[in-house]
């Protein structure tokens, strides 16, 4: 007779199989964790749990789709972004602590106490914008995707954090926004060239978000053509790009009048994110 799987034995087994990983013990934890509806600390204090049929079966199968490298927020349904937790689904890119900046970036441009309009474009699941929304309750702040199935995500981020204020909009980038009706934009766009080599996980990631024509560059000319039209005077833009991408992306803001551009580097020491003002 096959003896019962206990949680110890489960752990060791899955971790061996997801050796490929750098995080292999934290992902068998967090997916028998999420499995058994429990915390992590509570895999500790009972190692000799006996797991069920139903719920060993759940955890072979995230098991083997994360030896895939199916993204561990995906198979979890959730992530964090500036400590917040947010739903996500393969309909959104999972947040990645380098976007972080873009949210940095826009709280130093614009005081706590200060009111005004920011648009976050291509919100995905929310993240920028709740982040956005949770430090700065004066601001007016608005979330637009073209993807109705991201925005139904981001709804229910928004919702589920209690951050009603936010407004969702469908559309692309800023071509039906208003003329001077932003004080301040912000984006993380699709900035990838195509055919470019990528990290496995990208594959599971929605390619609209992640893949831009114009040698990665079309989804950020985009959102610059329009920017100075809906920038009102002193208004800020901040956007995520790709590490090689500075250079053009300042260059395209100059040409469209905007002033005071800076590119501002990650973590890694990598140019990330690039801010301009229209004066």
């Amino acid at each position: 007779m096959i003896p019962p799987l206990t949680v110890a034995v489960a752990l060791r087994v899955a971790t061996t199989q997801l050796a490929a990983s750098p995080s292999a013990r934290l992902d068998a934890e967090l997916l028998l964790a999420h499995c058994l509806g429990v915390t992590r600390t509570r895999l500790y204090s009972t190692p000799e749990f006996e797991l069920d049929g139903s719920v060993l079966s759940r955890f072979e199968t995230l098991v083997a789709a994360r030896v895939q490298q199916t993204p561990l927020a995906y198979l979890l349904g959730e992530a964090e972004f500036w400590s917040l937790p947010l739903q996500v689904t393969p309909d959104v890119l999972v947040p990645r602590p380098e976007t972080e900046l873009l949210v940095e970036l826009a709280l130093a441009a614009w005081p706590a106490a200060r009111p005004g309009t920011l648009i976050d474009l291509g919100t995905g699941s929310g993240a920028v914008a709740a982040a956005l929304a949770h430090e700065r309750p004066a601001l007016n702040i608005f979330a637009s995707d073209l993807s109705a199935a991201a925005l139904t995500v981001a709804q229910g981020n928004f919702a589920h954090l209690g951050l009603v204020r936010i407004r969702c909009l469908r559309g692309d980038w800023l071509a039906a926004i208003a003329p001077a009706s932003c004080d301040v934009i912000v984006s993380n766009p699709p900035y990838v060239a195509r055919g470019e080599p990528v990290d496995a996980a990208v594959s599971f990631e929605p390619s609209a978000a992640v893949y831009a024509d114009d040698d990665g560059g079309a989804a950020l000319l985009a959102i610059i053509a329009h920017a100075p039209r809906c920038l009102k005077p002193g208004g800020f833009i901040a956007l995520e790009h790709g590490h090689t991408q500075g250079p053009r992306v300042r260059a395209l803001l100059a040409d469209r009048g905007l002033t005071r551009l800076e590119s501002h580097r990650d973590l890694a020491g990598l140019e990330r994110v690039t801010s301009a003002w229209r004066d």
